[in-house]
């Protein structure tokens, strides 16, 4: 019974994989800003870690959002969680999420690559990538929620 318990526990407990990831990649940059690239801005070495936090907030403002049109009619929760469909959506929804974060930062500091438009931190390619980066997450919370209400019906 207790080896079942923790078992359970641990499924349900909070993961922090990707927050240490992100913090050690911000923790390298530091290194190479204090370093090697000391004209880098402090807002690009936390890049990792705000695209983590702000794809987090986004993720969980998108999933309140969506679980509003999900069905009340029974309580129970649903158990069909299909984690690896959902990590595409998340790494689409990340990947964009840091490419918003990244050319922001290129607009603010004015080192935007004129020749490679994914990086030319033009406001049409900031827009673009936040736009983007909120449908992955509707597309993944949609996709969720929908499910969700075939099951209950």
């Amino acid at each position: 019974m207790s080896a079942r318990r923790h078992e359970r526990e641990r499924e349900d407990s909070l993961q922090t994989g990707g927050l240490w990831i992100f913090g050690f990649l911000s923790v390298m940059l530091a290194i190479l800003k204090l370093t090697v690239a000391t004209y880098w801005s402090w807002l690009r070495v936390l890049l990792p870690s705000l695209a983590f936090l702000g794809h987090n907030a986004l993720y969980v403002l998108v999933g309140l959002l969506c679980l509003r049109w999900l069905n009340n009619e029974a309580a129970e929760e649903s158990t069909t969680a299909d984690n690896d469909s959902r990590m595409g959506y998340n790494i689409v929804a990340l990947s964009f999420f840091f490419m918003f974060l990244d050319n922001l930062l290129r607009r603010e500091e004015g080192q935007g690559w004129g020749g490679f438009w994914p990086c030319s931190g033009r406001f049409e390619v900031i827009v673009l990538f936040f736009v983007l980066s909120l449908l992955a997450h509707v597309a993944l919370w949609w996709r969720f929620v929908s499910r969700l209400n075939q099951e209950r019906t």
